[in-house]
C-alpha cells in the first residue's frame, strides 16, 4: 500500500483537515458529497466510504457448476461475506440453486431469491449497522441455555419430544450464528481485535449447540435406563461451566473467566469418571456423552480466554514516551 504525507490545514474557524489524492478517490469511486465514516482505532484514523458508490463490493456474480452441497455452502459463504446482491449463474439448470437456497433460506435473515429468464439473484435486506452484536450473542446464549435445560429435563422425564425441541432450537442458533458472522465481517474495521474475540465466541456457541444436537440424536436412538443420575449430575456441571464463561464475556467479568480457566482440568476429570461406571449396554452412548461434554468444556475455556483478552484491552494504557527534554536532563 502506497503512503503519502500531508500537513494538517485549517478549514474555517473550528475545523481542521487534510487533502487526499484524487486517484485514491477515483479508485474507491468516491466523490464530493459522498459520506465517509471516520473512526479512531487505537492511534490510527480510519476513513471508510459509506455511500453505495464507495462501499465495498456488495454486488457479485458467481458461476455455479457444482453439486447441491457445494452450491449450498457457496450461498452461505456469500451471505457471511456480506454481499448484498449475489447473482448465481447456473451453467446447466437452475433447479439445484433453487433447492439449495430453499434448504438454507430460514437460516439467513433478510435473504430472498429472485428469478429472471437468465440467472438467479439472492438479495439480502439485512442492515448490519442496525444489528447490536451483543444482543445477538446474548440471544445465542439464551438459546443454548434453553437447550441444556431441555436435555436435563429429558434425563429426568425420558420425554423424547424434549430432544426434538433441542433440534429445533439448534436451527434458531444457526440463524443467529450466520447473522453474527455477517455483521462481524461487515463491521470489523471499527475494532478488529474485538471482532476476533466476537468471532471466537459466536463460533464456540454454535459448536456447543451442535454438540447438543448430536447428543440429542444419539439419545433418541438409545433409551437410557440406568446411570441417568450420574449422567445428569455431570451434564449440569457442564451446563453451569459454559454459561459462566459466556456471561463472563458478555458482562466483562474477569473473575468468573479466571474461575472457568482454573476449573477446566477438574471438569475434564469429572466427566472422565463416567467411563469407570458400570452401565451395561451404554458404552457407545457414554463414549459419545464424554466426547461431547469434554468438547463443550474446551469451548467454554476458549470463551473465557476471549473474555480475558477483552478485559486486558480495557485496562491497558499506552506507555508514556519520555520527551527529548526529559532525556537530555537525564
Amino acid at each position: 500500500m502506497s503512503s503519502i504525507y500531508r500537513r494538517i490545514i485549517r478549514i474555517g474557524e473550528k475545523s481542521v483537515g487534510i487533502t487526499l489524492p484524487k486517484r485514491w478517490l477515483d479508485t474507491l469511486n468516491v466523490g464530493i458529497g459522498d459520506i465517509v465514516e471516520v473512526s479512531l482505532i487505537g492511534k490510527v484514523i480510519v476513513v471508510k466510504p459509506m455511500t453505495q458508490s464507495g462501499a465495498e463490493a456488495g454486488e457479485v456474480s458467481i458461476p455455479l457448476s457444482g453439486s447441491f452441497d457445494e452450491t449450498t455452502r457457496i450461498i452461505i459463504a456469500s451471505y457471511i461475506e456480506g454481499y448484498d446482491n449475489v447473482e448465481l449463474i447456473a451453467q446447466k439448470d437452475k433447479d439445484t440453486i433453487r433447492r439449495a437456497f430453499s434448504s438454507v433460506e430460514r437460516k439467513l435473515p433478510g435473504s430472498l431469491m429472485l428469478e429472471s429468464d437468465g440467472n438467479i439473484l439472492i438479495k439480502i435486506a439485512t442492515n448490519e449497522a442496525n444489528v447490536d452484536l451483543n444482543e445477538v450473542i446474548s440471544s445465542m446464549a439464551n438459546i443454548l441455555n434453553s437447550m441444556f435445560g431441555k436435555f436435563l429435563d429429558y434425563l429426568d422425564s425420558n420425554r423424547v419430544e424434549l430432544l426434538k425441541e433441542i433440534l429445533e432450537l439448534d436451527d434458531q442458533m444457526d440463524k443467529l450464528y450466520f447473522l453474527a458472522l455477517r455483521t462481524i465481517k461487515k463491521l470489523s474495521f471499527r475494532d478488529p481485535k474485538r471482532a476476533i474475540d466476537d468471532t471466537i465466541v459466536v463460533k464456540n456457541l454454535e459448536h456447543a449447540a451442535d454438540a447438543l444436537d448430536r447428543l440429542s440424536n444419539a439419545f433418541m436412538r438409545t433409551q437410557v435406563t440406568q446411570c441417568r443420575r450420574e449422567i445428569s449430575e455431570r451434564f449440569r456441571n457442564v451446563w453451569l461451566y459454559i454459561m459462566k464463561a459466556i456471561y463472563a464475556y458478555l458482562d466483562n467479568n474477569v473473575s468468573n473467566a479466571l474461575k472457568v480457566l482454573l476449573d477446566r482440568e477438574h471438569m475434564l476429570n469429572n466427566i472422565l469418571e463416567l467411563a469407570s461406571i458400570g452401565c451395561m449396554g451404554l458404552s457407545d452412548l457414554l463414549a459419545a456423552f464424554i466426547h461431547e461434554s469434554q468438547l463443550i468444556v474446551a469451548l467454554a475455556a476458549d470463551i473465557a480466554e476471549a473474555a480475558f483478552s477483552k478485559h486486558v484491552r480495557g485496562i491497558a494504557k499506552p506507555m508514556s514516551v519520555p520527551s527529548s527534554e526529559e532525556l537530555s536532563e537525564e
